[in-house]
């Protein structure tokens, strides 16, 4: 039976997807083992690398990659079976950008368009840019020079001028005196008025001799310095005026194919959103499979992008794990690619985007939560606060793919009766305890105590199994701040440098037969996707939470496996310390 394609933006990855990567990752382990590639590849590949993995339906040709595809076999009720009927399958495999400064490397799908060919127009322009580079930085270097010899010059000249004023000053004063005491005892002062006039035209004259000669030293060399800096200046504009050129010949020459046979230049793709391409758009691994895929007419059927080799200390990245496409570089591109191709939601009548990926690309994976529907479950609720059990897939405030909140429910319920405030929020696919204000006041003295870190929150989580065993009862904290990661948007990163405090506590509960660990954590801090990375971060806990799709946690399972389960905050009107669980 055949099943949409992959949303590359939120896929759980299919069974055949994760043989085929696994064999990827068993023959680069071989290669690298053995010494089979050259070392600058085999460095590449292991410092880290996003590898991606299409299956198509069909035999190991029309350009289908060398390494080993895996024997398909009856996948029990997920969609690509071994049957006659949808099969044989076999499997491209591609890796991001470059390795060892390489783009081809044996096995793999070529690159879209090969910027590295030495002898193409790329490496020409490149070329021409990078000795317009060396030159701005030698004439910066020699402005620095002469920067520092100016500056020392105006030192000099600043201190005889201060000392010539300085001295001016003093002899000035000191003749006024002599005046006064002459005026005093009745002698004529008039020839002394005389020469103490001389004296200060003298001294005049030598301040502004100074001043002239200083100006004829500073002059020329401030008229050089100037001159250096606006030939410089104008380097940079002709550097900037080759390098976007140039950017927009690469993406002239990035040209892909979509399902439906249509072919069209990045440039273009982006241009049709008014936007401009980000650079590196095209060397994702994503869009490199489908586009050799559609060129040699190859059915694709599922697909999946996941990290090989060390983890970063800044994106969460874990060897073998699955995580979604860019949205900056590849939102637009795999909008245009997968046109033609049925996608999840495809069939759904409320669905109005036409590639179908515009209003599902953050979508739960399912409308409800394994049988709930989407409703929040009013657990407490007087004059001043509702507290309510939100469900995994619904969002706590109003957003802007029109899904209905946790707050619109309420105030539809509240028949216009009060407002509702929102005092804080739990990511959609979070579940659990959240609170909302009725009233202005109440409002503002709930979101004074979150601000101030006084309400006490409880969330409890099920861990992907990991390569390191946590131990039941063990308790500790992580601290890692975090920040957006603006080309991966909605994802954070951990930032040690400009990231925001995060702190977490957390108390390891148990390990399931199946691998997975349950935990709870006590966030100290409040930071978008806080426990999420610091569950799945290497520098944190190290496996992702089950169902984290966007962090690597997609283990079998339809939702977030993510619930806040117990919070207390003094009540805004009694001044009482109030606690609930769910």
């Amino acid at each position: 039976m055949n099943q949409p394609f992959t949303n590359p933006f939120r896929y759980e990855p299919h069974p055949l997807v994760r043989r085929a990567a696994e064999s990827v990752m068993e023959h680069l382990d071989r290669l690298i083992s053995g010494g089979m590639l050259p070392e600058e590849v085999c460095r590449g590949f292991s410092e880290g690398k996003m590898l991606g993995v299409l299956v198509c339906r069909g035999t190991s040709e029309n350009g289908c990659c060398t390494i080993p595809c895996p024997e398909p076999r009856p996948d029990a009720g997920n969609g690509v079976s071994s049957n006659q009927e949808n099969g044989p399958y076999c499997f491209l495999a591609a890796f991001s950008g470059s390795v060892g400064g390489q783009s081809t490397v044996e096995g793999f799908v070529p690159p879209i368009y090969d910027l590295l060919d030495p002898t193409g127009y790329f490496k020409e322009r490149e070329a021409e840019i990078s000795a317009l580079n060396g030159q701005i930085s030698l004439e910066m270097s020699d402005l620095g020079f002469k920067r520092i010899n100016l500056e020392e010059r105006k030192a000099e000249r600043d201190k005889e001028i201060t000392a010539l004023q300085e001295r001016k000053s003093r002899l000035k004063k000191e003749r006024k005196l002599i005046l006064k005491e002459w005026d005093a005892d009745g002698r004529e002062t008039l020839v002394y008025t005389e020469r103490f006039v001389r004296e200060s035209q003298h001294e005049n004259a030598e301040y502004k001799r100074a001043k002239d000669r200083w100006k004829e030293v500073i002059g020329p060399m401030e008229a050089e310095v100037n001159e250096m800096e606006e030939k410089i200046r104008t380097m940079k504009q002709q550097r900037a005026a080759m390098s976007e050129e140039l950017q927009k010949w690469i993406f002239r020459q990035y040209k892909v194919m979509n399902a439906l046979g249509e072919e069209s230049s990045i440039l273009d793709i982006f241009a049709a959103d008014g936007l401009i391409p980000p650079g590196g758009t095209g060397d994702c691994a994503a869009p490199k499979l489908l586009n050799h895929a559609f060129r040699h007419g190859m059915e694709p059927v599922a697909m999946g992008e996941f990290w090989y080799g060390k983890s970063p200390d800044t994106a969460v990245r874990t060897a073998g794990h699955f995580y979604p496409s860019c949205t900056s570089k590849c939102g637009p591109l795999l909008k245009y690619m997968l046109k033609g191709l049925e996608l999840p939601g495809d069939a759904d009548p409320d669905d109005s985007t036409e590639s179908g990926l515009d209003d599902r690309m953050h979508r739960p994976q399912q409308p409800s939560s394994e049988g709930r529907s989407l409703i929040p479950d009013v657990i407490y609720e007087d004059e001043a606060i509702l507290v309510v059990d939100k469900p995994s897939g619904m969002p706590s405030v109003p957003g802007l793919d029109g899904r209905e909140s946790a707050q619109e429910w309420l105030q539809k319920r509240a028949l216009g009766a009060h407002e509702i405030h929102a005092v804080h929020r739990l990511d959609m696919d979070t579940s659990g305890l959240l609170i909302f204000a009725k009233t202005g006041h109440a409002a503002a003295n709930l979101r004074r105590q979150f601000e101030e870190r006084t309400v006490k929150k409880t969330y409890r989580a099920l861990l992907c199994p990991g390569k390191l065993t946590l131990m039941p009862g063990t308790t500790g904290t992580i601290d890692l701040p975090l920040a957006p990661d603006y080309d991966e948007r909605p994802r954070q990163k951990v930032d040690l440098i400009q990231g925001k405090q995060a702190l977490t506590e957390y108390e390891v509960l148990r390990i399931n037969q199946d691998g997975t660990t349950e935990v709870l954590f006590h966030p100290v801090t409040g930071r978008t996707h806080q426990l999420r990375i610091h569950s799945a971060h290497h520098l944190g806990l190290g496996r992702p939470i089950v169902g984290d799709l966007l962090y690597g946690g997609a283990f079998h399972s339809s939702r977030l496996r993510l619930h806040a389960q117990e919070i207390s905050f003094i009540h805004p009107i009694t001044e009482e310390t109030i606690e609930f669980k769910a």
